[in-house]
């Protein structure tokens, strides 16, 4: 399986086909383009990585409690 850096092609698909309103999805693209690992991002906001990667390809968008701070990560990094 080809990859983008460290994302594989079906995963980047599948962000690029995400809601791109929702900030999990806003959050994955700046993560993709600076490579910064999902393991990285679930470490820093304190939650699982499967919760990242859900709120990546916009399964479901980030609970009112992390919102706020996702939105700091997505504007120290953009």
């Amino acid at each position: 399986m080809a990859t983008v850096k460290g994302y594989t092609t079906l995963f980047v698909q599948a962000v690029n086909d995400a809601p791109p309103f929702y900030l999990g999805v806003k959050l994955a693209k700046i993560c993709i383009k600076l490579d910064i690992p999902v393991v990285d991002v679930a470490e820093y906001l304190g939650v699982s990585r499967p919760t990242v990667y859900s709120w990546f390809m916009g399964k479901r968008d980030v609970a009112p409690k992390y919102a706020e701070q996702v939105q700091k990560l997505i504007n120290k990094l953009a």
